[in-house]
């Protein structure tokens, strides 16, 4: 029997293997390229979030440039040229415009092209009214509507004083007006009326909320009309654009922080004071303010023009002598009994100035709002332990904001101006002189030893944040509507020093003050 075999031929799989090597090839291919792809993807959005980021907080650094700007003693200070007219009316807003490197930089031609503020009409629409823009994006009626100026190079630093190194293309200001600051209607009502209830009423700033002046009757143009503790409201518009066209548009709202009026040529803010005295007949304590005129006060001395320009409140004397509540004003009067007519003012001699006090200066937790409020506007150089690097001078006016953390000792011939604050034991010797507002709030202890002719121009205060163990309470520890401690005044000697009140220094020290952010929102569309 014959049996046939069939032999398999190898070759008939033969390409398998270089199949299975391509395919994973191109298997490992499509993994890479897939990863590529995720890369370039995770590169490019990383890429673009930080191009956004750095919009973002170029529209910041535009703000805060403007900000910082608001000051009195800022460089190239915008006081003066801030609008005081409602949105829409002629002068009605204020761009700083940031232009890179000479381009095209018109925010105010809201149908142009370089860089348009897109943003105005829609405010201005709300207002309702003929001056604003009859339909979005329509331009406001002629060009006396606003005012321009251009980015400070004092705020340029890297690469060069002249090259913007921020992305932001402009800041527009303007007063707020109720219904107008977030280019909607009812969501930007700060009274909880329905538009167009109150629809260019102007926007005031009380010290803790915003408000529309006036709640009924006739809208009001400035917030001084409604009373001296209403303050402007300022909003800033910025509009930022990167080289790589990320765009971002920032609003924010600030008011002007104030300095308290000091309501004596010396106060002591406590009750149950203690006081010694001068030896001396020729020192005098006087709150008649020495200001004869509502213009220049001769204290500041020359030159108060330009961007240090201070507009000083119309001359009003205080009393000599201020103290905490009404069982204070017979001890005092007691102590100065003596030498009572070294004392004058308005009234003359003590007076209790509770009212004036308030919550701000009357209070433990006041007083460390203010302490906090001083500190933060000192330079960082300015704040110490026991020294005051820098007085600053009189003349030419260039005050200073010093804070001390601990006690403080002058003597001889030394002199400034500005803010000092002590918040432990001040010591004066010799002929120290001082133009501004001295606060030792604290220990709440002065102590002035000999003679010599050295004067306060301004105003002192005094006030005892410590128990009667000399432990300190501050607001935390105790109510913080409670009353301060006692404070202590102990003047030795005299000769012709003595203190002359200057309503213009409370004034000028509160222009030189940061405004505050009191909002800040960014515009999405």
């Amino acid at each position: 029997m014959t049996q046939t075999f069939k032999t398999c031929d190898g070759n008939s799989e033969s390409g398998i293997a270089l199949l299975i090597a391509i395919f994973v090839l191109l298997l490992i291919t499509a993994i890479g390229a897939g990863m590529i792809m995720l890369t370039n993807t995770e590169i490019n959005t990383s890429a673009n979030f930080r191009d956004e980021q750095t919009a973002f907080f170029g529209a910041k650094a535009g703000i805060e440039e403007v900000r910082d700007r608001l000051r009195t003693g800022a460089s190239n200070s915008l006081n003066g040229i801030l609008p005081v007219t409602l949105p829409g009316t002629a002068g009605g807003a204020l761009y700083v415009v940031n232009p890179n490197n000479g381009e095209a930089d018109t925010p105010w031609a809201v149908n142009g092209a370089a860089y348009p503020d897109d943003e105005v009409c829609r405010e201005m629409d709300n207002l309702g009214v003929a001056y604003a823009c009859a339909g979005i994006p329509e331009a406001p009626v002629g060009t006396t509507w606003y005012t321009s100026t251009t980015a400070s190079t004092a705020y340029r630093t890297l690469p060069a004083a002249t090259i913007p190194v921020t992305s932001w293309k402009w800041t527009r200001v303007n007063l707020k007006t109720d219904y107008t600051s977030s280019g909607s209607t009812a969501t930007s009502s700060v009274d909880g009326q329905v538009w167009p209830a109150h629809e260019n009423y102007i926007v005031c700033w009380t010290g803790s909320t915003e408000m529309a002046t006036p709640l009924v009757g006739t809208p009001l143009t400035t917030c001084s009309t409604a009373g001296a503790g209403y303050l402007p409201v300022y909003v800033m518009t910025t509009l930022a654009v990167t080289p790589s066209g990320s765009r971002r548009m920032v609003q924010a709202e600030t008011a002007a922080l104030t300095f308290p009026t000091i309501p004596g040529a010396m106060v002591f803010d406590g009750s149950n004071p203690t006081y010694s005295e001068a030896s001396s007949g020729a020192y005098s304590v006087t709150g008649t303010d020495s200001d004869p005129t509502s213009g220049t006060p001769n204290s500041l001395g020359p030159p108060i023009t330009g961007a240090n320009a201070v507009a000083c409140p119309a001359p009003h004397s205080q009393p000599a002598i201020g103290v905490y509540n009404a069982a204070s004003v017979g001890p005092v009067q007691t102590d100065i009994s003596s030498r009572s007519s070294s004392y004058t003012g308005s009234p003359a001699g003590v007076a209790n100035v509770s009212t004036a006090l308030g919550t701000t200066l009357g209070t433990v937790g006041g007083l460390e709002a203010l302490v906090t409020q001083v500190t933060n506007t000192a330079a960082s150089v300015n704040i110490n332990a026991s020294s005051v690097p820098n007085p600053g001078s009189v003349s030419p006016y260039s005050p200073v904001v010093n804070v001390v953390t601990g006690d403080l000792s002058i003597s001889g011939g030394w002199s400034g101006a500005g803010i000092l604050l002590v918040e432990g034991t001040l010591t004066m010797s010799g002929n120290p002189s001082f133009s501004g507002l001295i606060l030792v709030i604290g220990k709440g202890i002065v102590v002035k030893n000999g003679g010599g002719n050295g004067t306060l121009d301004g105003s002192i205060l005094v006030a005892n944040l410590y128990d009667s163990s000399g432990v300190y309470t501050p607001a935390h520890l105790m109510p913080s509507s409670g009353a301060p401690g006692t404070p202590n005044i102990t003047w030795h000697g005299g000769g012709n020093a003595g203190i002359q009140y200057d309503s213009c220094w409370s004034s000028a020290m509160s222009q030189s003050l940061n405004y505050r952010i009191v909002a800040v929102r960014e515009m999405m569309r």
